[in-house]
């Protein structure tokens, strides 16, 4: 439509130029002519055929006053006319023949055949009478005229004029004098106007290609904007165009619906698949949001969200909830397999967050939504406690402690005694410290931080070096190491462990004392490390035993030295009768065994009596010796 309307223009203005240029061209030759016209008609010259007689009967009457002589009148002629003027006669083979003139007779012979060629033709019974008119208000006449014997004639140009357009030459002068300019003028106003047409086509068909150019442009900018602002699958709008929209809103209000397992469902059915499955739900959910006048988006590549702004009303959001539970809970979704052309039934569940909050409000909902997940609720709606951004706060503090202590080497080992029944010390169990500007942080602060950042390891092997060589400097030390299920399964650690027990001859004096985490529930494969380290001659202890995973059963798998009961059980022994059976009852199985028993949580006179009281072996716990930083001192 566009280019239909320039090119309506393009051709109005052609137009317009060629009637300028067709103007401009019949001006300039109307102007011409008028001036030209003007000065013919000023001309105060009397008629040309009347001077023409004149001058003849002059030069006649000069040839009869000099007696028709030829010498003299060839003087006159030569220094008294203007023009060409001649004196001819016939010889006696009847031609014509140059007896005098007015310019030299090889120029005269010229002159007459070119200009008055004719001459030579004319039997001049009669006179010879020719003239052309020419331009700018000249003419040119030849006139020739029989004396009997002589013939005396001239070619002058003389000026010329008209009396007006009757005027018998008005034709021929017209066309002597304005043929030039008018072939001058047509050949311009030809030139100008196609110039001009050109220069017009030009700059239509770049206004053309401008205009088409910023339409592509446009509509590259709306790709652009769809790329960036659309998610491909599902057409719906994305994060960004979220992100966005958010900014527009004071009272946002934000459900997030998340298809539960997708990655499996992706990895197991495939992409293709898995698409068809986003795109029905997009569909459904748009056809909810519809209903609802809220806003539908896909954040994320199995999640979606819908939006609206309102006032904070609990129960409609609920209710919202509830209804998209329903509509996706379970739902059999029938999609046809390109590749084999089955169609095939797959069930589809979701989990929703949503917030209320006026700030924060998508990332509080995303929040509500990994609460509900890992709840295994159908839905949850944000509040307070949710928030975790304290607790990543605190995890970036302890990351920056950790990382500037492996940086300047202030991981330290930190000792605490263990007695015999005697109050004899029989060894120390070696903990893990950091010092940090003088102050010493307990692992309680910075090791499961360090699991998370995946700086566990690096701690784990400084503070297990650290024991090695404490035991390879002294021969009479015996340490324990805590270790847990995550350190034997990780090979770095492992590995490091076994070389440097091979690398040293400590391996009779170390105990690994199995702490207790979630890899211990996978017993066979941490049996492989136990069998290696106990040939070598370490002795194994279970750690913290009556509590967790720990249980009969494992014990006789590990086949550990020691058992470590848990301090929970320990400390109340003087007051809960149930505390004291479980310990009595570990205490008389590992003595059935030939295990021995370790008791910490040591914290009265009253506790460490009843241990004795029950043929506990090794004693350990504030009561009897703190941590510190050296071997020997009890505090």
């Amino acid at each position: 439509m566009l280019n239909k309307k320039i090119e309506k223009r393009r051709i109005a203005t052609m137009i317009t130029a060629t009637v300028i240029v067709v103007c401009a061209f019949l001006a300039t030759n109307a102007t011409i002519f008028y001036y030209k016209y003007i000065n013919a008609n000023l001309n105060l010259q009397s008629d040309h055929e009347k001077r023409a007689f004149f001058l003849m009967d002059k030069y006649l009457y000069m040839f009869k006053q000099m007696g028709e002589d030829e010498q003299k009148y060839a003087e006159f002629l030569s220094n008294n006319t203007m023009g060409e003027t001649y004196l001819l006669r016939f010889d006696k083979q009847a031609k014509l023949k140059i007896v005098a003139s007015s310019v030299s007779s090889d120029i005269a012979e010229s002159f007459l055949q070119n200009e008055c060629g004719l001459i030579y033709n004319h039997d001049f019974k009669t006179d010879y009478y020719k003239h052309t008119i020419l331009g700018e208000n000249r003419i040119k006449v030849c006139y020739f005229v029989n004396t009997g014997k002589y013939i005396i004639g001239y070619r002058h140009m003389m000026s010329h004029s008209i009396n007006g357009i009757d005027d018998v030459y008005f034709k021929e002068w017209l066309v002597k004098n304005l043929t030039p300019s008018f072939m001058i003028s047509f050949i311009l106003a030809l030139l100008s106007g196609l110039i001009a047409l050109w220069g017009i086509n030009k700059y239509f068909d770049n206004k053309i290609e401008m205009i088409n150019g910023r339409i592509k442009f446009k509509k590259n900018i709306k790709q652009m904007k769809d790329l960036l602002y659309i998610d491909p699958v599902t057409k719906l709008s994305n994060k960004i165009a979220l992100m966005s929209s958010l900014k527009e809103l004071d009272k946002p209000k934000i459900v997030v619906i998340d298809i539960d397992d997708f990655g499996m469902m992706n990895d197991y059915y495939g992409k293709e698949i898995c698409d068809e499955i986003l795109m029905y739900i997009a569909n459904l959910i748009k056809e909810f949001a519809k209903n609802e006048n809220m806003r539908p988006y896909c954040i994320g590549a199995d999640q979606f969200a819908l939006v609206e702004n309102g006032e904070f009303f609990i129960d409609r959001y609920e209710a919202l909830a509830t209804d998209l539970t329903s509509k996706f809970k379970g739902r059999l979704i029938t999609i046809k397999d390109e590749k084999t052309g089955e169609n095939l039934e797959i069930e589809v569940h979701t989990t929703i967050g949503f917030a209320l909050d006026e700030k924060d409000t998508l990332m509080k909902a995303t929040t509500a939504l990994k609460v509900a997940k890992t709840a295994k609720k159908d839905f949850v709606c944000y509040f307070k406690g949710l928030n975790k951004k304290d607790e990543y706060t605190a995890q970036i503090q302890r990351s920056i402690l950790i990382r500037q202590a492996i940086i300047n080497n202030t991981i330290l080992p930190y000792y605490q005694p263990i007695f015999d029944s005697s109050l004899n010390i029989v060894k120390y169990e070696c903990l893990i410290r950091i010092s940090d500007n003088g102050e010493i942080v307990s692992p309680y602060v910075f090791l499961d931080v360090s699991k998370r950042i995946k700086r566990y390891a690096e701690l784990q092997k400084m503070i297990i070096q650290s024991a090695i060589d404490k035991l390879n400097n002294d021969p009479n030390l015996v340490l324990s190491l805590n270790l847990s299920g995550r350190d034997m399964l990780d090979g770095d650690v492992s590995v490091f462990i076994i070389r440097l027990l091979n690398q040293y001859n400590v391996a009779d004096r170390l105990i690994l004392e199995l702490v207790e985490d979630e890899n211990l529930e996978n017993v066979e494969r941490i049996e492989n490390f136990i069998d290696k380290v106990k040939n070598i001659g370490v002795k194994i202890a279970i750690d913290d035993f009556g509590s967790g995973y720990s249980n009969f059963s494992y014990i006789l798998k590990l086949r550990p030295d020691y058992i470590k009961i848990d301090g929970t059980l320990i400390k109340n022994m003087d007051s809960n009768k149930d505390s004291y059976k479980i310990t009595s009852a570990i205490v008389s199985f590992a003595k059935d065994l030939g295990i021995k028993i370790i008791a910490e949580y040591i914290h009265s006179r009253e506790i460490f009596d009843i241990c004795i009281e029950l043929g506990i072996d090794e004693f350990q716990g504030f009561y009897l010796g703190m941590p510190t930083d050296k071997i020997g001192h009890v505090s």
